[in-house]
């Protein structure tokens, strides 16, 4: 597929084969028997470096278990440079997009201060900081593939006790395909959740689209027809409450006040092209992007995504 597009590309463009590419913007790429892996130490190597953090001790979880972050924390937490802290996060952002899912939450938390950081964020900021050096020899491998995995399945979950200065709950979900995370996102939620079961369901929501788009899209690349009976995307969530409202229109009264587009979960459930399925709150990977996990639960989490 790969040498077909190349031939297509040389036709019409004028290309240059370099071979197969092993350092591509920050990122390490190292091929191995069915499989790739991606490190970025470089990238966080010059992070370090830039912001003085490099003799430092090191810390074993993205933010501290026992904090929580607050828009206002005390009167007398002094503000810090502006451009430092916002620069510190955006290197810290690009990290987490390209290889680093266990980070997203941290970062997504702490991107939210950008226009009210105070010392207490930014003292979070370089706890994390501390973390990634601590982790910089991760790899994101993806694979082994075999014909069985190129299907993928997906994890939701959502805090409802999240944002305190919002109310809004932290929500996400990792993609998983081959026993590795290929997408994920860790966002706060655009209204308030009445309960957590209307939490949990506007976050699948966000799941189920990118079930359907990587499901298509993986469809594709294999040369399968959309009319094709294909295996429905199973999406793991750790609250029965959002399974049984998903399939069911009378409970149309407990749940006519959610937004329109978070029935779109219903729509798939009914069309057959995701299923849902309960996963016990302690094995639920996608809480690494709602909350501050302990050590142990991170360690455990990172893993099962396919950091090693």
């Amino acid at each position: 597929m790969v040498d077909q597009a190349k031939s297509l590309l040389e036709k019409k463009f004028p290309v240059t084969d370099m071979g197969s590419a092993h350092f591509f913007l920050g990122i390490e790429i190292v091929r191995g028997p069915q499989k790739i892996s991606l490190n970025q130490s470089t990238y966080i190597q010059k992070i370090l470096e830039r912001f003085h953090i490099m003799d430092v001790h090191t810390v074993s979880t993205p933010l501290n278990p026992g904090s929580k972050l607050l828009e206002t924390p005390d009167k007398a937490d002094e503000e810090v440079d502006e451009t430092e802290y916002r620069s510190m996060i955006g290197s810290l952002k690009y990290h987490m997009l390209c290889t680093r899912p266990d980070i997203a939450f941290a970062v997504g938390a702490l991107s939210r201060y950008n226009n009210s950081r105070k010392a207490s964020h930014w003292s979070a900021a370089k706890h994390l900081l501390r973390y990634v050096k601590k982790t910089a020899h991760l790899r994101l491998t993806i694979g082994p593939f075999t014909t069985i995995d190129l299907h993928p399945i997906l994890y939701s979950d959502a805090h409802w006790a999240g944002d305190l200065d919002t109310r809004k709950r932290p929500g996400g979900y990792v993609c998983m395909l081959a026993r590795s995370a290929v997408s994920w996102s860790s966002k706060r939620q655009q209204t308030v959740a009445l309960s957590s079961t209307e939490a949990e369901y506007m976050t699948l929501t966000q799941a189920a689209k990118e079930a359907i788009w990587v499901s298509r899209f993986l469809a594709e690349l294999q040369g399968i027809s959309e009319n094709s009976q294909s295996p429905k995307t199973r999406i793991y969530i750790d609250n029965q409450g959002s399974i049984t409202v998903a399939p069911n229109p009378e409970f149309h009264d407990r749940t006519k006040h959610i937004a329109i587009q978070e029935h779109y979960v219903r729509e798939k459930v009914t069309t057959g092209e995701i299923e849902l399925a309960y996963l016990h709150t302690g094995d639920m990977i996608a809480d690494c992007l709602t909350k501050n996990l302990s050590r142990e639960k991170v360690e455990r989490f990172r893993a099962e995504m396919g950091l090693d």
